[in-house]
């Protein structure tokens, strides 16, 4: 009777595991550098991008749709907290000059509402709106408004 050799073996199923590791890795950096890349495509836009008159004018429609939903404040846009000047420090800890280190386009909102919006009674706030893994996630670009004028 002839000799049969084994169909299974360890040294195989170790290196097919340790394969399989391997092509993990290679994926999870590949996902990782593809992040990195959109976040700086990202952050290069927040610096340069100019508000637009469309911009303002969808902006104005949310905050009116928000309103008659009876809602108090609108989340006008959300952005990692990593471009802020200190990463989201000042503004988690709501202390003096936030606003100093929202970066680019996010800077130019405030401006926007401090010029138009504020004497109109809406007011602004930016607060971080998730923790992943416990540090500060996206910060949320607030405009808001009192129940009622008394």
């Amino acid at each position: 009777m002839a000799e049969r050799t084994p169909s299974l073996n360890l040294r195989d199923l170790f290196a097919a595991k340790a394969a399989a590791a391997a092509r993990r890795e290679a994926e999870e950096k590949e996902v990782e550098a593809h992040k990195k890349a959109e976040l700086a495509a990202f952050s290069e836009r927040v610096q340069t991008y100019e508000i637009t008159d469309e911009d303002r004018e969808r902006a104005l429609a949310r905050i009116r749709r928000a309103f008659a939903a009876g809602e108090r404040e609108l989340m006008l846009i959300k952005f990692p907290s990593s471009l802020c000047a200190d990463g989201g420090r000042r503004i988690n800890n709501h202390l003096e000059g936030w606003q100093d280190t929202l970066p680019g386009v996010f800077h130019k909102i405030y401006h926007w509402w401090e010029t138009e919006l504020k004497a109109g009674g809406f007011t602004f706030s930016a607060r971080i709106i998730d923790f992943p893994g416990g540090m500060p996630g996206d910060v949320g670009i607030f405009i808001g408004w009192p129940q009622s004028l008394d």
